[in-house]
């Protein structure tokens, strides 16, 4: 499925198009409903910042999913509430103001009661999981970046020795 087109705000009061203006080949967006969520949001975050150090090709983002019109964090708007000092915002934060019901059907997302994660590449969700990231999860996730960081390696080494023999 194609991920939804929809504007936000990074952490700096940026506009973000996403997924126009995703960093990445492949993309790990974690979309959270609730500032409760974070405590699922940190494992996460905390194991996408591993993957990135050992694949170049790919980026993190956590989106935070609030309602058209509705309230954003006080960090997008400048100021820091004594609650967001303690539950500090991540430069990778994107505040989305959406209709929640049609971003969540348009995903495939049946509540908010949990956390969202899902891999992107060339605008299209590859994988998708729900809730806290699990073992098996991060072998997943972590087997497709190899596969594909390795299939990028062997499309640029094969261009470069086409014509070359082996004798």
């Amino acid at each position: 499925m194609k991920f939804p087109t929809t504007s936000g705000t990074d952490t700096h009061g940026r506009r973000v198009t996403l997924p126009d203006d995703l960093d990445g080949d492949q993309t790990l967006l974690v979309v959270s409903f609730h500032l409760r969520q974070r405590s699922l949001v940190a494992p996460w975050r905390e194991f996408a910042t591993e993957l990135r150090e050992e694949f170049d090709h790919f980026a993190y983002y956590e989106l935070v999913v609030g309602s058209n019109g509705g309230m954003l964090p006080p960090t997008s708007k400048g100021g820091l509430s004594p609650t967001n000092a303690r539950h500090r915002l991540h430069e990778d934060t994107i505040f989305l103001s959406v209709n929640k019901r049609a971003f969540r059907r348009r995903l495939g997302i049946l509540g908010e009661q949990t956390i969202y994660a899902f891999l992107v590449e060339d605008d299209y969700v590859v994988r998708q999981a729900a809730g806290v990231l699990t073992p098996n999860t991060a072998d997943a996730l972590e087997s497709l970046l190899r596969e594909y960081r390795d299939q990028q390696n062997r499309s640029s080494n094969g261009a470069g020795s086409a014509g070359e023999s082996s004798s």
